[in-house]
């Protein structure tokens, strides 16, 4: 083992994949995509230079003190001599990715609940599969006409899109298998306008023999059986929506209060306090834009998983607000921010559903208010804000959002620990005469620790998120 001095900082990148029959845990070489090391100064930064050891990827000599860790296009500033860049997946360690995220399907399925359509803003009947062997989660569509009442599907032309990602290749001699699900409309009380109040909730499942397959785009998948109940439970909670709309001024003044939504999700074989990847829903619930009442109300849904995937509930609340892209305003863009509150779905309806943290405050770059569009003064900029009125944020992220023509894509996450109030920019993380926006999302993650792991932190529960958002800004 190498000495370690009190000036290295060690970076470490460990990757787990968690399955049916426990964890299997894989240390990755960062040489071929080492990260970086850059030290704050008055007028910019200092880059150290680091090189593989035993112990993870060194950087010698590095001050006392906060810096800034570049991995990808991701940044944590951390004060840490130790930090674990690594990420969680659902499946097989020797699972193969192929290059398609959607296949032609073949449905052959008997005994669903009749077929219904869909009701306000429920979708009606609709058919997922999911892999409790490999990481996927896929929504499954018919072109067919599919007529209300019906119990049975015989569909040629059929596509599955995946949710989590790409298709993996299934091996039948490694066990793996698929569960296809049936979700449809279940009801609730009418809301105060009249409108019906519409989930949509798992009802009926079956789960597939183990097979091959590998999604070549062309080849069909195959999904062939008869459909059973699932044990049913109800979920009862009281949903606050007014402490949510009100909130929209405060992540900006121009905001609009959207759509509320709220899942149920399995955490396939997930650690204790989190859950891993995204294994489809158990149950959905939206609701009109800007709805702003209590919901209090008892819902069923279905589970046709192990005792072990416990359900995660998540309610978000949506806002947006809309603005002329700079230089043609002849094109409007909207930027988005959200509430945020996940856990297991028994600790989440156990009292009345309500932010437990706000948005940052006064979101500024270079000491100006990002309320308005402006052109910053330089492309390393220092953004600032200050700590939401409500709640104890334990982490923040500052996403950067770039806009070009008619597509907007995060180009840059920074990762900062619950104390921060500000970041600068390092030179070359926003392009020249570009758009953008920043979004600051103060988290709140108890059983986390953003500055010495800080890409598993949306896995542990409980989980708040709140979002501040700023104008469109240019770069000179």
């Amino acid at each position: 083992m190498d000495d370690v001095d009190s000036g290295d900082v060690i970076i470490t990148h460990t990757e787990r994949f968690y399955t049916s029959v426990g964890v299997a845990v894989r240390s990755k070489d960062l040489s071929s995509n080492p990260p970086e090391l850059l030290v704050r100064t008055r007028t910019g930064f200092t880059r150290y230079t680091g090189a593989p050891s035993s112990e993870g990827y060194r950087f010698p000599s590095v001050p006392q003190g906060e810096y800034y860790l570049k991995t990808g296009s991701a940044y944590v500033v951390t004060d840490e001599r130790r930090v674990e860049i690594g990420r969680h997946y659902l499946g097989r360690q020797d699972a193969v990715a192929t290059s398609h995220s959607m296949t032609p399907a073949y449905l052959n399925l008997t005994n669903l609940a009749p077929w219904q359509d869909s009701v306000g803003y429920s979708g009606g009947s609709r058919l997922q599969i999911v892999s409790g062997q490999v990481d996927l989660s896929a929504e499954v569509y018919t072109n067919d006409y599919v007529a209300v009442g019906q119990t049975q599907l015989d569909a040629q032309d059929a596509q599955a899109y995946g949710l989590s990602g790409n298709f993996p290749v299934f091996e039948a001699a490694k066990g793996d298998r698929l569960y296809v699900n049936q979700l449809t409309n279940v009801f609730g009380k009418p809301l105060p306008n009249g409108e019906p109040l519409v989930a949509s909730a798992l009802v009926r499942s079956a789960q597939l023999p183990a097979f091959n397959f590998t999604a070549d785009g062309v080849t069909p998948l195959v999904i062939i059986g008869a459909m059973q109940d699932v044990p049913m439970t109800d979920v009862s909670f009281e949903w606050r929506l007014g402490n949510y709309a009100s909130v929209a001024t405060e992540i900006h003044p121009a905001a609009m209060a959207r759509t509320p939504s709220f899942y149920i999700e399995p955490s396939a074989h997930g650690p204790q306090e989190g859950w891993v990847g995204y294994s489809g829903e158990l149950f959905s619930l939206l609701l009109p834009p800007g709805t702003s009442h209590t919901i209090a109300d008892r819902l069923p849904y279905g589970n046709p998983y192990p005792s072990s995937w416990r359900p995660v509930g998540t309610a978000t609340y949506q806002y947006r607000i809309l603005e002329p892209l700079p230089g043609n305003t002849t094109i409007t863009r909207s930027v988005t921010g959200s509430l945020m509150t996940s856990d297991y779905v028994e600790n989440l309806v156990a009292s009345p559903i309500t932010p437990a943290l706000t948005p940052p405050r006064a979101l500024s770059i270079d000491g100006i208010p990002a309320t308005s569009q402006r052109v910053v003064g330089n492309t390393s900029p220092i953004i600032t804000w200050k700590p939401p009125a409500n709640g104890a944020p334990t982490a923040y992220r500052v996403s950067l959002i770039r806009y070009v023509n008619t597509s907007a894509s995060t180009q840059t996450a920074l990762y900062l620990p619950g104390t921060a109030t500000e970041v600068r920019l390092p030179v070359g993380t926003l392009a020249p005469n570009a758009i953008y926006s920043v979004r600051v999302t103060a988290l709140d993650s108890p059983h986390q620790e953003v500055t010495r792991e800080p890409f598993t932190i949306f896995e542990k529960l409980p989980l708040h998120m709140a979002d501040t958002i700023s104008s469109l800004f240019t770069t000179p």
